[in-house]
């Protein structure tokens, strides 16, 4: 691959990728609705329209909100030349899974999700999920030669994948959202002067989600169908340990603690997980 398209290149991963491509000697030519964001540079051909900027691609990436993804993917095949890559990168993938099966078939589609921010270094190991559209071994051959290094995990269906991210990332966001407003609330300067480490990283993650475009947010919120129920669990089981904390009963809050602890060192020792911990806060300084 030789000729590189993305569209919605001037959103923060359209960004990444621009300057991830050219970085690698490929020519790259760029789209956007906000062009005057967009700046030309070695090897970076700004389009005036989708048509213009994919028809000579060897690979399209479409890297825009996901409720608009389908519609952009479907104007982007109209143009493309044959054999040509079709790729999206959303974070959620039950329409834009179906939009990539229906692609012509002088196209080679391709789904995958990169499960890293715009503030990844192009040089670190990333970890990429795939949901095969196609042929997955041939599909997976185009992943590793877009990214060299990459961890590539498949996953079988776009269900699989949108039920995993509904808490790998749509509970874990929601769940800092909540702790940012009511962080927002308080005297953080003041907060930060008299934390710990926990609440150090805890804060420092819910900042850092809060970086990321809104619509991102809201789409891994909202967009995908199963957060729904977790959102429901977590607020559920908020209720729950909220009432065991305003009990005064300290029997019922210490047993309900530690079945939570002993279901998840099934799956994860907690003190390798605590040293962990401590190693990524000594790696920040």
């Amino acid at each position: 691959m030789q000729e590189i398209a993305i569209i919605g290149a001037a959103g923060k991963m359209g960004s990444w990728f621009t300057n991830y491509f050219v970085q690698r000697g490929l020519r790259v030519s760029v789209y956007d609705v906000n062009k005057k964001i967009l700046r030309p540079f070695d090897n970076i051909r700004i389009e005036n329209s989708i048509s213009d900027c994919v028809k000579g691609a060897d690979l399209v990436l479409v890297s825009v909100p996901v409720r608009m993804t389908p519609r952009v993917l479907r104007e982007c095949t109209k143009s493309m030349k044959d054999g040509a890559v079709i790729s999206e990168i959303s974070s959620v993938k039950h329409r834009t899974f179906r939009t990539l099966r229906q692609a012509p078939d002088n196209l080679r589609p391709l789904c995958i999700h990169p499960m890293f921010g715009p503030g990844a270094s192009g040089k670190m190991q990333v970890k990429i999920l795939m949901v095969p559209v196609r042929n997955e071994e041939k599909e997976l051959k185009i992943v590793h030669e877009m990214f060299e290094n990459a961890q590539v995990k498949v996953l079988p269906t776009a269900k699989v994948h949108d039920e995993s991210i509904a808490i790998v990332l749509g509970l874990t966001y929601f769940a800092n959202i909540v702790f940012a407003r009511v962080l927002s609330t308080s005297n953080i300067s003041m907060l930060k002067q008299v934390s710990g480490t926990t609440f150090g990283l805890q804060s420092l993650i819910a900042e850092s989600i809060l970086t990321n475009e809104p619509d991102l947010l809201v789409a891994l919120i909202q967009e995908n169908p199963y957060v729904k129920k977790y959102i429901e669990q977590y607020v559920k089981e908020a209720s729950a340990v909220a009432k065991l904390a305003s009990a005064n009963d300290s029997r019922k809050l210490k047993a309900g603690l530690k079945k939570v602890r002993l279901k998840l060192e099934k799956w994860q020792d907690l003190q390798q997980s605590y040293r962990r911990m401590y190693n990524i806060i000594e790696n920040l300084k």
